[in-house]
């Protein structure tokens, strides 16, 4: 198990319809796509702070994470976002623990 971590800042009031069309008709559609992925998952900022958005994208292996870093699509979503103004953008790769390689969930 991989993990791609990405945070940014939200456009300009102007710019919030498209932000959102992009990212439910072209972004996450296309993230959903990419070989290896196993779930994505979006959050905004509880107080408003910055940056105001972070997504984690979970790939089977880190050899997925990093094609996908690398990928032609993740070049041009990065520069849908930096069109948009979207400010802060930044990203981490992480790969598994090898103490606890699989999610430990609470009990019931």
């Amino acid at each position: 198990m991989a993990l791609v971590i990405a945070s940014w800042d939200l456009p300009a009031q102007d710019k919030l319809e498209e932000y959102g069309q992009k990212a439910a008709s072209s972004w996450i559609p296309t993230i959903m796509q990419q070989p290896g992925v196993k779930e994505f998952r979006a959050y905004r900022t509880a107080y408003g702070a910055s940056p105001q958005v972070m997504v984690h994208t979970e790939f089977e292996t880190l050899a997925a994470a990093q094609a996908w870093i690398s990928s032609e699509a993740w070049a041009n979503l990065i520069a849908d976002l930096r069109a948009l103004g979207c400010p802060n953008l930044t990203f981490e790769i992480w790969d598994a623990s090898p103490i606890v390689p699989d999610p430990i969930k609470a009990a019931a």
